[in-house]
């Protein structure tokens, strides 16, 4: 059977004219290239050079085979060019699908400090809800991930992050003067949350239960952002997540921590059954470092 080691050599002579500069092409010594062009020649059952006052020279048939050979040299070198773009994290796909709370700037933030020195990465990146975003990462329609926790499907790994949640009120509330908000002082005042789907509207209320604080939940939304929205029209209080707060606007609004915390969790998720490419590891484990950042950022009293 042939070699690319035989076939290698056979056109590195070809190419430079002897066995020495063959030799010193491929990195190996006289005898070695002397011997894979024996053994090429015994594979193939005919002579490709002919030795004439200590020189070879090539015969009929290796000139007919060289065309041939430079076809095979040039697609191995393509292979090895793009093998080490792929190593060295220059060439690839990045499926990402991340949740709207990270989608107005986080992940896109972070997937352009990944790629903005890799011009020949291909990028999808999609909104959308965190059910549908475990659904798509367990079906293999994207690589990645990141949705609220917990995580319902089996063949899904993860990597999970609490954050602290802020109380967000008008600036001409009467709380507005407090450091920290606290379940008895919202006790009968008007709250946007996200509706009894979402962690944090059961964790406030079972804390508002806990304090026997009257629960006022006068409006409720599916998004955050949209929340903050309706505090900064005067509708009430809500719990917003620090992603949301860092991204948008807090025009007419003030921002407090609440105490006792409500945490909000997010997971980066990729498929346990499917391996990962070295280019969705890379872009993990940067996310994983940003996000870790994030925390000990929205956890700095500075952050407020």
């Amino acid at each position: 059977m042939l070699q690319f080691r035989q076939i290698q050599a056979f056109h590195s002579i070809m190419d430079t004219g002897t066995v020495t500069r063959a030799a010193k092409r491929l990195g190996i010594s006289q005898p070695g290239v002397s011997n894979l062009i024996s053994i090429l020649e015994h594979e193939l059952g005919f002579a490709l050079f002919t030795r004439i006052s200590g020189r070879l020279h090539p015969t009929a048939e290796a000139y007919r085979l060289a065309s041939s050979t430079e076809t095979v040299i040039a697609g191995f070198e393509q292979l090895s060019r793009q093998a080490r773009a792929i190593r060295s994290l220059d060439i690839g796909k990045l499926d990402v699908a991340g949740l709207p709370e990270l989608s107005i700037a986080f992940i896109p933030q972070a997937i352009h400090a990944f790629v903005q020195d890799k011009p020949d990465i291909n990028i999808s990146f999609q909104t959308r809800s965190s059910t549908l975003i475990q659904q798509m990462v367990s079906d293999r329609i994207v690589e990645i991930g990141v949705a609220e926790a917990p995580i319902e499907h089996d063949n899904l790994a993860s990597e999970t992050f609490s954050y602290e949640c802020f109380c967000v009120l008008p600036e001409d509330h009467k709380l507005a003067i407090k450091a920290v908000i606290t379940p008895e002082d919202l006790h009968g005042e008007p709250l946007i949350t996200l509706g009894p789907g979402h962690m944090t509207y059961h964790r406030l209320r079972e804390i508002f239960s806990a304090r026997n604080c009257v629960w006022n939940d006068r409006c409720q939304t599916r998004l955050f952002h949209t929340a903050l929205v309706f505090v900064q029209g005067g509708l009430g209080v809500a719990l917003v997540d620090p992603f949301t707060i860092a991204a948008q606007e807090t025009k007419n609004i003030v921002v407090r921590r609440f105490d006792p915390a409500v945490s909000f969790d997010l997971a980066i998720i990729w498929a346990r059954d499917k391996p990962v490419s070295v280019l969705g590891q890379a872009f993990i484990q940067q996310l994983k470092h940003q996000m870790a950042a994030a925390k000990l950022e929205f956890d700095n009293p500075a952050f407020l």
